[in-house]
């Protein structure tokens, strides 16, 4: 990208989200480390695990389940509400996710768990949640602040995965992590704003969306909290419509709203998110539909995670498909010239509640 070009790009992303976007390997990397005690006390856990947050603070917990449940004899459970399961009790460990630390959401089920005598753990970079887990002996792990939830994905998913990892319930080795690592910082560099626009997947990938609605269709499995990210960066980054689902349940169902008049769908662009441990009729059912849709809206594209096969690049071929995402998301809202970092209509809602209750 020319001179010009990344003056306008910063011009518009005066918060720069791009540099955010650019830092996640490092995230990821010192995430990590920093968590290496982090889950001690869980070791051993056979009922589910409860992982409690909202939007940005919630998706590390599905992306925990997502790479777990493969191998894992102890299922993720994400509560994204003020109430937990009526399974929860004192032999069922908690975990409470809030980046800011005040999500009234994630504060209501900390409460309950600590009614209920559950195993509670906290990630947080401060706010209520710090203060009451402190009050009240919980482990707490503090995060760096000073960004929005959605920007500090490595800090708020690598603790969970160490928690998961130190509990035994999905062992992940360092050469793993240093690996999605090095995975992340070479898409970082293809990504940037340095790099040929020619060349770079999240810029050309761009150009195709403008003027687009995207639909993030992925597999059940390693990718499926992948394809829910995508459709949350393209709404809060780039301030555009977006939705997703998954296979095989969108072939039972969603797949007849493309009989719908030509005017409504002529807008669709189809992102068809895969990955090469997608069960096979999954793959299969993957490209028939596609075949079927892309004519029928305003595109597609089939993308598919890059990395070693099998359960030791599992780490690696998730990172893959985030960072196209995120990119993506922040070039699209330059696009259509959009500051990506404000949401002045998530802290509308939230101010409008906070008054109410005065």
């Amino acid at each position: 990208m020319g001179e010009e070009e990344k003056a306008r790009h910063y011009r518009i992303d005066g918060e720069r989200m791009i540099d955010r976007v650019l830092e996640l390997a490092d995230q990821v990397e010192e995430a990590w480390e920093s968590a290496r005690e982090l889950g001690t006390t869980l070791a051993g856990a056979a009922s589910p695990v409860v992982v409690c947050g909202m939007g940005g603070s919630a998706i590390g917990g599905q992306m925990l389940a997502d790479l777990v449940k493969i191998d894992s004899a102890v299922p993720i459970y994400i509560e994204r509400g003020y109430t937990l399961p009526a399974f929860v009790d004192a032999t069922t460990p908690v975990i409470c996710v809030s980046h800011s630390g005040n999500t009234e959401e994630v504060l209501s089920s900390f409460e309950e768990a600590l009614r209920r005598r559950s195993p509670v753990v906290a990630i947080t970079s401060g706010g209520a949640l710090a203060e009451r887990a402190e009050r009240a002996g919980v482990p707490t792990h503090i995060t760096p602040g000073g960004m929005p939830p959605r920007a500090a994905l490595g800090h708020l998913f690598m603790p969970l995965l160490r928690i998961a990892s130190n509990a035994g319930l999905y062992e992940i080795s360092d050469d793993e992590v240093v690996s999605a690592v090095r995975k992340l910082r070479d898409l970082s560099a293809r990504y940037s704003l340095d790099a040929d626009p020619v060349e770079n997947s999240a810029m050309q990938l761009t150009k195709k969306l403008y003027g687009k609605i995207p639909l993030i269709y992925s597999g059940d499995g390693l990718l499926a909290g992948s394809s829910y990210r995508w459709k949350c960066q393209f709404n809060e980054n780039s301030k555009c419509m977006a939705f997703y689902n998954t296979f095989s349940e969108l072939g039972h169902n969603e797949i007849m709203g493309w009989d719908s008049p030509e005017r409504l769908r002529e807008d669709f662009f189809v992102i068809m998110l895969k990955d090469g441990d997608d069960h096979p009729r999954i793959q299969k059912r993957m490209e028939i539909t596609f075949r079927e849709l892309e004519p029928l809206g305003g595109g597609g594209i089939q993308i598919e995670s890059s990395g070693e096969k099998g359960r030791r690049g599992r780490l690696s071929r998730l990172f893959s498909i985030l960072a196209l995402g995120d990119f993506t998301s922040v070039y699209l809202a330059v696009e259509y010239g959009k500051d990506p970092t404000p949401i002045e209509k998530i802290e509308n809602i939230k101010e409008a509640l906070r008054s109410e209750d005065e």
